[in-house]
């Protein structure tokens, strides 16, 4: 998790990958408290409105509310329990971004073809992979 890549892993803690991991679990706590903060007064507001209109379970907004927490709650991934769900997660989006960071510094130009995300998975995967070995 936080050996170095380039293979010179010697069982220290790589201060490189280990500023990476807290700046992304900031990123994510920023988006846990940001979802927290939008769907406290939404769930007020959808509950009231199912207590007056007291819909079937399916048109429920209330319900509905809960499932966005739960789909934005994968999507964050906070602690790293849906990273191999194959859904888009924080942790997706940073690969891909520093994919196309590293590509582009490598050429000396913008790229232009987009970046596969399962590919930038499977990297990620094999760069674990091999660091825990």
């Amino acid at each position: 998790m936080y050996s170095n890549d380039d293979g010179e892993d010697d069982g220290r803690v790589s201060t490189s990958e280990a500023l990476r991991h807290v700046l992304i679990f900031q990123l994510k706590l920023a988006a846990d408290a940001l979802r927290d903060f939008l769907l406290s007064p939404l769930s007020l507001i959808a509950f009231g409105i199912d207590a007056v209109t007291r819909p079937k379970v399916e048109h429920s907004l209330y319900l509905r509310l809960m499932l966005l927490g739960r789909r934005s709650d994968r999507m964050i991934n906070l602690f790293d329990d849906h990273a191999d769900s194959g859904e888009f997660t924080i942790d997706r989006a940073v690969d891909e971004v520093e994919e196309i960071l590293r590509t582009s510094q490598g050429d000396g130009q913008s790229q232009s073809t987009p970046v596969d995300p399962k590919e930038v998975a499977l990297r990620r995967r094999a760069s674990k992979e091999s660091s825990a070995d």
